[in-house]
């Protein structure tokens, strides 16, 4: 009862076999056959290119493959394959989408969604549900029924689990396809991911018939996240576990990010730096790695800032090119010293090319004063010393030190951090460094 198609063609002789787990949900595998008979798939060489399927399973759902769809290995003793039990091929695929049969095709009016790997920054009871109000939406987001042994494992592994579910509804009945739910939920993950410092995802959504909890439309992700990041750190206290990262009215911060005219740079542009954020909190590599990685963020979003304010320049490149860098080459060519050789002062005068650009210390300066940022001029020298050392010299200021190393990289964590709230328009408190003692570990 199971009929699907290969796009473009299939690779080998046989059979695409589906068991059906749930309505909506199958497993899929390929049978070699010997003969032409039945339907079998044409041969037309020897490996699969992007298969792709679509069809319907027992309980009239339409099921349509999309993204990457790859083959799996066996895994098993080589007498079980070749088997209806043991396929030699079984397919995975990036989504899956499914559909019941007679669903509205004007869109619905709530949607759900299943996160992984959001943890609530105090983590020794369940935590009260998180409620926003934004745009046409009403969004609720509530820790899984398994919240605390999922924040234990993934904690202790680090690893990937559920662990909250987000309800979607529109305020005014509007009507918004899955795919337009799914546009909303990026923007709310990385919402999720600034706040916490942490790779949390949505990989399945699902939309009900309105009003009705029928459920009519399904669509999955395969393992889209990374793992817990070791970076967010718990800390015990004698109220219970607090995370490494600051905690902020997510509120107010999801409503600024999420509302278009409050942010300062473009969304698209934030959650780009966001999943950078993101990388760099990740203690999988080494401590100078991702102190480095933490000094390009800096760059980048002091960068991105002075140019929403035509501040990144101290003159036009064109004017600086035409008029002042020919001055600068002709002051160095005389200059004598026994230690500047030919090619240094080739460098030299290569080197000049960029000074039109106003340096990371001044652009790091401009953004903390525009956008009040709770970083005094200590705190900015300290930036500046740390980022230099790391991006020259591949390592901190202090020598063969682990304990100050590590500050120094939770420096830098913090200040990607306040600027990054900064940026989505957030107005509320942020802490200072020196009042971080969350952020000791």
């Amino acid at each position: 009862d199971l009929t699907f198609t290969q796009e473009p063609e299939t690779a080998y002789k046989g059979y695409f076999q589906a068991k059906q787990l749930t309505p909506g949900r199958l497993a899929i595998g390929f049978v070699p056959s010997a003969h032409d008979s039945g339907g079998a798939t044409e041969f037309i060489g020897g490996f699969f290119s992007e298969p792709s399927f679509h069809g319907q399973d027992l309980n009239g759902w339409d099921i349509t493959t999309c993204g990457q769809t790859f083959e799996l290995p066996i895994l098993g003793p080589p007498d079980a394959r070749n088997s209806a039990i043991h396929p030699p091929s079984v397919f995975g695929s990036q989504c899956i989408r499914a559909k019941r049969k007679g669903a509205s095709v004007s869109g619905y009016n709530q949607a759900r969604f299943r996160l992984s790997n959001l943890l609530w920054h105090d983590r020794n009871q369940v935590p009260e549900p998180i409620r926003l109000k934004t745009g046409i939406f009403v969004v609720t987001v509530s820790p899984s029924d398994d919240y605390l042994d999922a924040a234990y494992s993934i904690e202790q592994v680090r690893g990937i689990a559920p662990t909250a579910e987000v309800l979607i509804k529109t305020s005014d009945d509007s009507m918004l396809s899955l795919e337009g739910y799914g546009v909303f939920m990026n923007d709310l993950v990385a919402v999720l991911r600034l706040a916490t410092g942490n790779k949390v995802d949505w990989f399945y959504g699902e939309t009900f018939e309105v009003n009705t909890e029928r459920v009519v439309e399904r669509f999955h992700k395969d393992a889209v996240t990374g793992p817990f990041s070791k970076t967010v750190r718990f800390r015990r206290l004698r109220s219970g576990m607090v995370s490494a990262v600051p905690k902020l009215n997510f509120e107010a911060l999801a409503e600024s990010f999420l509302e278009n005219e409050k942010n300062v740079l473009d969304r698209s542009i934030l959650k780009e730096l966001i999943n950078y954020f993101i990388n760099a909190c990740d203690e999988t590599s080494y401590l100078e790695a991702r102190g480095l990685l933490a000094s390009t963020l800096l760059d980048l979003v002091v960068l991105k800032y002075a140019k929403v304010k035509n501040a990144h320049n101290i003159v036009g490149e064109e004017d600086f090119t035409r008029r002042v860098l020919p001055a600068l080459r002709k002051a160095i060519k005389p200059v004598s010293l026994p230690e500047l050789s030919e090619d240094l002062r080739t460098r030299a005068i290569d080197q000049l090319r960029g000074a039109f650009r106003r340096s990371f210390k001044k652009r790091l300066e401009f953004l903390t004063k525009e956008l009040n940022l709770p970083l005094d001029n200590k705190d900015c020298r300290k930036a500046v010393d740390i980022r230099n050392k790391l991006v020259h010299d591949g390592t901190y200021l202090s020598k063969n030190n682990s304990d100050e190393w590590y500050s120094q990289y939770k420096f830098l964590i913090w200040v990607d951090l306040v600027a990054l709230c900064r940026l989505t328009g957030y107005g509320g408190h942020l802490p200072s460094f020196s009042e971080g003692s969350r952020l000791e570990v």
